[in-house]
């Protein structure tokens, strides 16, 4: 099955750099993607050929590089509603697919312990759901891991990434080997993400507690992603959006269902504005970034600071959204 270069795929351009695909809807020819692991001579990974790299570590760092060295790719598109990093595939020189990748793992025989992490727990998900559609993305998919580095799985199609998040369920914080984040291993994390994502400790080890997606599997961090197939969502050009511009509301989560996939999305309704643009209704919040996944559920009351956005389909409907995924936007529980 062709699903394209999607979320969990990273390409090599010929200059070298690695860049990764973002979001399952891309225009005709060309994959919207971000830098992660840049040719640098003084870079601490290294790779088969003694080619060293640096690995570049906030989304606006990815993008100010992208911006500074790849001019040509910087387009303004009124579907994605802001300026994305859009790369053409006719210069694309490798593609790392993550779903081959763990079937190489599968048959690996190996004492790197990184690797070896990352087998057990991708055998483990499928003798234990029976869903193949599953991937292994990040630095362990360019042969760019270190020793410390994290488990990142993708699942692919709406129906298998349900029945991976139903087995999360079952095993989290049950089975030994699977475990959230405590006070205590939550700390490296907070720091990473306190960086972008303005929220105290405390709503962060609130929000980690009600997490399937990250957490420990043995004692190796993992995050797993949850993709839709690119048929299962909405197609390029079927919408343009505006950024109307900052706000920070009070919503009551209404819907919840598709918070746990990437995309993630929650059906919402306004319960206060507390300033920036107003807006008659939001009816959705929406983001690319993982760290916005499972954060609340069903009647819970959230403060969430985004950018409003007008979206119009093709037939003419318009509905508003709030985007996350900026530096300094958050969502939180403030009621449940």
């Amino acid at each position: 099955m062709d699903i394209g270069i999607i979320e969990g795929f990273f390409f090599k351009l010929r200059e070298g750099d690695i860049f990764y695909a973002k979001g399952v809807t891309h225009p005709l020819g060309s994959v919207v993607s971000f830098p992660k692991y840049v040719v640098d001579v003084n870079g601490d990974r290294v790779d088969r050929n003694g080619m060293r790299y640096k690995k570049i570590s906030s989304i606006n760092e990815e993008y100010n590089y992208a911006t500074s060295i790849y001019t040509k790719y910087i387009k303004h598109d009124e579907f994605f509603c802001r300026s994305i990093v859009l790369v053409p595939t006719t210069d694309i020189a490798k593609i790392y697919n993550p779903v081959k990748k763990a079937e190489e793992l599968i048959e690996l025989s190996t004492s790197d312990a990184t690797l070896t992490d990352v087998k057990d727990m991708v055998v483990d998900i499928i003798d234990s759901t029976g869903v193949k559609a599953i991937g292994v993305s990040g630095s362990v998919l360019v042969e760019l891991h270190r020793a410390d580095s994290d488990i990142d799985i993708v699942i692919y199609g709406r129906n298998n990434g349900f029945r991976v998040y139903s087995y999360l369920k079952e095993v989290v914080d049950r089975d030994h080997r699977y475990r959230r984040y405590t006070k205590e291993t939550l700390k490296q994390l907070y720091l990473r993400r306190a960086i972008e994502t303005p929220i105290t400790f405390d709503q962060m080890l609130y929000q980690e507690s009600r997490r399937l997606l990250e957490g420990f599997f043995k004692n190796r961090e993992y995050f797993i992603r949850l993709v839709k197939y690119p048929w299962e969502e909405p197609q390029y050009g079927t919408y343009r959006c505006k950024k109307l511009g900052k706000a920070l509301l009070k919503l009551r989560i209404v819907d919840s269902k598709d918070s746990i996939y990437t995309p993630c999305r929650y059906r919402v309704e306004i319960v206060e504005h507390d300033y920036g643009v107003k807006v008659d209704n939001v009816t959705e919040v929406y983001s690319l970034r993982g760290r916005f996944n499972e954060i609340a559920t069903e009647d819970d009351i959230v403060e969430a600071y985004g950018t409003i956005e007008l979206v119009e389909t093709i037939n003419g409907r318009t509905h508003h959204r709030l985007y996350l995924g900026d530096e300094n936007d958050y969502m939180v529980v403030i009621q449940r």
